[in-house]
This record gives C-alpha cells, structure tokens and sequence, in this order.
C-alpha cells in the first residue's frame, strides 16, 4: 500500500512561458506529494512567481502539461484553480482592513438567511477555522486592521482553509514577520501536513527553507536546475545551484578590487 507522503498530488512537466522579449519559464517540470513542503528557490526573476501564478490559474503556460490528482489540469483562472482547491497567498496581503476576521474569512461565500448574513453561524464558522491556524485566542468579530502582521498573514491562511484546500501557496510568507511570528506560522504548516495540505514555499530565505521544507526546487534563468530532498543537500549546494557559481570566491574577487572612495558625506545637513 503507498504511503500517503508518496502520493503525487500535482505533476507538470514542460512547462514554459513567455512574455514580450522575456522568456520567464523554458520546459519546468514540478512535482507536489501530499502532505509535503516543497520550496522553490531561485534569484529575482527566476519564474518562481510565473509558475505559481501558473498553477493558480493566474496565468496561462504556453506549453507543457499539468496534472492533479492524476486528471488534466488547465485551470481557467483563479477561481476555477480554487475549486480544485490549489489556493495561493500572496505576498502583498489582500484583506479588506474595516471588515472583521470573520467576514474576511468568508468574504464572497457569506452564510446567510434570505440575503440577510447570518451572523451567528459565521462567527462559528469562522471560530473553527481560527483555530486551525492558531488564531483561536482572537474573536471573529475583530476588526483586521488592529492585528498585527503575523495575525493578518494567518487570516489570510484561514480564508484559503476555509474553502477545498488540497494545495496552498506561500509566496515570501515571513517578509514582514517578526522571528516569533514566524515560529508560529512554522507550527501551522506543519499542522497542514498532518491534513494532507501539501505546501509550496516560496523564500529568498536559506535558513527557513533548510528548516521547513521537505524538498526543495531550483530555478535559474526560467529553467529548473534541480530538485533535492532537503536532509540530502546543503544551503552551499543550493546557493550554488541557484546563482551558477560560487559565491565565496566571487566575493574574495570583489574584495581585492575595492580600493578607492566612491562616495563620502561631511556634516550633511
């Protein structure tokens, strides 16, 4: 019997993409197991982003092919990817500040009696959601703007969960977050492992990738480079992979040439 962990959920392969004068991605093949964390890394302007706003249906691949769940999957926007519960968060926050957590949660699919919201059923909604992402402790009736960073990334989270959610994209999830808060948002995904969630990071950072993730992807000029599990490699290994040569040496090179001032500012006033 195949272990649930071994189940590959999502599957593409030849995925490519084009912008004027711009090739974002060249024949990326990706694959997404149940229950797993999944990092893709590369610099600025790898196709990290393009080929998640693939997946979401935020953009449409030129060539290649997906799969989920062993079925083609050509999603037709963002909310026919939601459906088949692929969810994306975003790394600018889109919540709307004046409504409470509650009815962000469930902003666009609002329980209601004859048009009329049915408040008491979508505080207790919402309250069971919460509470999956730790956010049991805040009342569904706060307003989103008197949360901190951290707490608002959580709802946005929650409003993903809320709805089918097999596969839920983090894009830089912790810019804004403190190291506290990113210990919490740690302690969520691995709580969506337990469900069955499989995740896909999106980080710039080494040391959070190294710490959360159970594979890791990398990209390079549009092109995958390599996939690794995480306890088989090293973030020397990765950072190599992502920018094409060793960045050790070429900072001793840099070094050697920095001689002279190129700037200096005196009692500026």
């Amino acid at each position: 019997m195949t272990c649930l962990r071994e189940q590959i959920f999502f599957q593409a392969k030849g995925v490519s993409k084009s912008f004027p004068g711009v090739q974002a991605l060249s024949d990326v093949d990706f694959d997404l197991r149940t229950g797993e964390v999944h990092a893709l890394v590369g610099e600025n302007g790898a196709g990290k982003s393009t080929f998640c706003r693939i997946m979401v249906g935020l953009e449409t691949a030129d060539g290649g092919c997906m799969t989920l769940n062993n079925q083609d999957y050509r999603p037709k926007g963002k909310k026919d990817a939601e459906i088949r519960g692929v969810r994306m968060v975003l790394q600018e926050l889109n919540l709307i500040a004046n409504l409470s957590v509650a009815e962000n949660i469930f902003l666009g699919k609002l329980p209601n009696i004859l048009g009329v919201i049915d408040y008491p059923r979508l505080h207790h909604q919402a309250a069971h959601i919460m509470k999956q992402v730790g956010l049991e402790n805040i009342a569904p009736t706060t307003p989103v703007k008197s949360l901190g960073t951290a707490q608002q990334q959580m709802v946005e989270i929650a409003a993903a969960l809320s709805r089918q959610c097999r596969i839920l994209i983090l894009d830089e999830p912790t810019a804004s977050l403190t190291d506290k808060e990113i210990e919490l948002l740690f302690a969520q995904i691995k709580k969506l492992k337990t469900q069955a969630v499989a995740v896909v990071y999106i980080s710039h950072h080494m040391e959070e990738v190294m710490q959360i993730s159970d594979r890791i992807t990398i990209l390079r000029d549009g092109r995958k480079i390599a996939t690794r599990q995480i306890h088989q490699t090293g973030m020397g290994e990765i950072i190599h992979l992502m920018v094409g040569r060793d960045l050790q040496a070429e900072n001793l090179r840099r070094e050697k040439t920095i001689k002279e001032v190129a700037l200096r500012v005196v009692r500026l006033n």
